[in-house]
């Protein structure tokens, strides 16, 4: 593509005189010095820890024709120097011109929300598999194209990987595609120009405070892709939305999409649950729908869901794809169906029956208002007479008010709790590990132990426990590894389970 072409719409403060920017073509783009190669753009990204400005002559060795940077750098004439106020910013642009818009031609649903985004995902590709659609999804999990997996770093990629993952997407026939966003994407304008037809928001509590310090940053930050003012940005036809949260009805209220709201037993949503049967086997709940705009369009006014999910927060995840599948016309029988046929997600409130017969629960839980939900849902799962043991632990260099927090949940909740290690990166692990007991301490409740060892606190559980107790081991979900300061282990929960079951 012609280097022209490529920063039409860019807002740059200059570009260096070397060469006619009609002439110049560029063959690929890459925020990677060591990834460039003879032809390509390069992006100087301020990183958090890296800043790709000192990595622009590597670039240009490699074989970079262009580069993108704040600055002016000391690099050959012969360089075209692209200089903008916002590198990240304006790489969106530059991705979406050199992959030509690929999400403008794909139906693109952008699910947003503290807990149950991965969860929503997998519910949404399911409901458009069987509604015969080609399908492609991106979550904290994996992502694949038509069943081919590809695995990113982040949540949410950056602008060059999604529009790289669009266009392949699009060359394979995809018709529909589903993705998590996080708030870290849309403050990083990851998916700026990035074409959504729907979105679907879950909840927002707790997370992330590391980042954006306090709720109200939070939210303004997730509220964007749903404000008018930057529907050019995101687009979007249309939004399900939960009010059984005080921060989905502000979005609700204020959205110039349009809007389905769900809630369980809420005279103000358009999508309600009754009638909800949860067991260890999963949800049965009879759905009510009191919207004239969608009955007309040959929905029925009540009907009946089942999913081999259970507990309450997955009933919130099923009625926000519900919502998703009727504003995107997908009959009702293919949305009972796909959220019937989608089994479970790895890490995600994942059954395991270890030895002697207990029940082992993975989950991906990692905030106050997650881990309160998975072992609140444990306990209602609970034979009469058995207990609750949890295990869980939080990361190191993240939001360290959610510590004591959390202790005080799993002292409340949990019949016995192993306090562990989780990822501590570079704090230690000990010294997490007694913020979060002071959590038990406000309490007075002594029913805990404290082992850093996250396999030996795994093993130890699972000892403590008896027939038809449930272990709940939270924290790490999907991820088969452990960070340290100076480490990334492998490491896996369903392992350790499995481990311990065949001692």
């Amino acid at each position: 593509m012609r280097l022209t072409e490529l920063v039409k719409n860019v807002n740059f403060l200059g570009i260096t005189a070397a060469g006619n920017i009609d002439e110049i073509d560029i063959s690929g783009i890459s925020i990677n010095s060591k990834k460039v190669k003879k032809g390509y753009l390069f992006v100087a990204i301020p990183g958090f820890k890296k800043d790709g400005h000192a990595y622009a002559a590597e670039a240009v060795i490699n074989g970079a024709k262009a580069v993108m940077v704040q600055k002016t750098l000391e690099l050959p004439t012969s360089i075209q120097q692209i200089l903008v106020k916002d590198c990240r910013k304006e790489m969106a642009v530059i991705c979406r011109n050199f992959y030509r818009n690929p999400t403008s031609d794909i139906m693109l649903t952008g699910i947003t929300g503290t807990n149950g985004k991965t969860t929503s995902v997998f519910l949404t590709d399911s409901v458009f598999r069987i509604a015969g659609l080609k399908t492609a999804y991106i979550t904290t999990i994996k992502a694949e194209i038509s069943g081919i997996p590809l695995s990113f770093d982040r949540t949410t990629p950056d602008s060059l990987d999604l529009n790289e993952f669009f266009a392949n997407s699009l060359s394979r026939g995809i018709q529909a595609a589903s993705m998590e966003v996080s708030s870290h994407s849309i403050d990083l304008h990851r998916v700026d120009w990035i074409e959504f037809d729907y979105f679907l928001f879950t909840n927002l509590t707790q997370d992330h405070l590391d980042y954006h310090e306090n709720m109200e940053n939070y939210f303004t930050v997730k509220n964007r892709i749903f404000s008018k003012d930057e529907r050019y940005l995101f687009g979007g036809k249309a939004a399900s939305i939960n009010i059984d949260d005080n921060y989905g009805k502000k979005i609700a209220a204020a959205t110039d999409l349009k809007v389905l709201t769900f809630g369980i037993n809420n005279g103000n949503a358009i999508l309600t649950a009754g009638r909800i049967s949860s067991s260890i086997n999963g949800i049965e709940m009879e759905v009510a729908l009191s919207d004239k705009r969608f009955l007309n369009a040959g929905y029925d006014k009540k009907f009946l869901i089942k999913s081999p999910l259970c507990g309450y927060f997955n009933v919130y995840n099923i009625l926000g794809v519900i919502g998703i599948g009727i504003l995107a016309d997908i009959e009702q029988k293919c949305i009972q169906e796909g959220i019937n046929s989608m089994a479970g997600v790895p890490g995600r409130f994942e059954k395991i029956r270890a030895g002697k017969k207990i029940n082992a629960i993975v989950d991906y839980a990692h905030t106050p208002d997650g881990l309160e939900n998975v072992l609140r849902t444990a306990r209602s799962l609970l034979p009469e007479s058995a207990r609750l043991i949890s295990v869980f632990g939080c990361g190191g260099d993240r939001d360290r008010k959610k510590r004591k927090i959390m202790g005080d949940i799993s002292a409340s909740i949990a019949d016995f709790t192993i306090i562990t290690s989780d990822n501590p990166r570079t704090e230690d692990p000990e010294s997490i590990i007694r913020m979060i007991e002071e959590g038990f301490m406000i309490s007075g409740n002594t029913s805990y132990l404290k082992i850093t060892d996250r396999k030996k606190a795994i093993s130890k559980a699972l000892d403590m426990a008896s027939e038809n107790d449930i272990v709940l081991i939270a924290g790490k979900g999907h991820e088969d590894y452990q960070e340290f300061a100076d480490t990334k282990i492998h490491f896996s929960d369903q392992e350790a389970i499995a481990d311990w079951s065949r001692a």
